[in-house]
């Protein structure tokens, strides 16, 4: 039997296609987890300290993930 792995992708949909994706997606796989993402381009832009907080998060995700990789055999 052949094991099932979990994915995470992100993309791009016009805010009308949205929940029609969504019950396709539905139907169609075992979705875990949806998530709208917030525009977070202005606030990249222009704002120092939400570019710092996402540069941490980057990090820490990184971290997170060798982390994984290294020790869940």
């Amino acid at each position: 039997m052949e094991s099932k792995k979990t994915i995470n992708i992100v993309l791009k949909l016009e805010a009308h296609e949205l929940n029609a994706f969504e019950s396709w997606l539905r139907q169609q796989l075992e979705v875990i987890d949806l998530k709208i993402l917030p525009d977070t381009e202005k606030l990249y832009t222009d704002d120092e300290y939400f570019k710092k907080l996402v540069k941490g998060v980057k990090s820490a995700q990184l971290l997170r993930d060798r982390y994984i990789n290294e020790h869940n055999k």
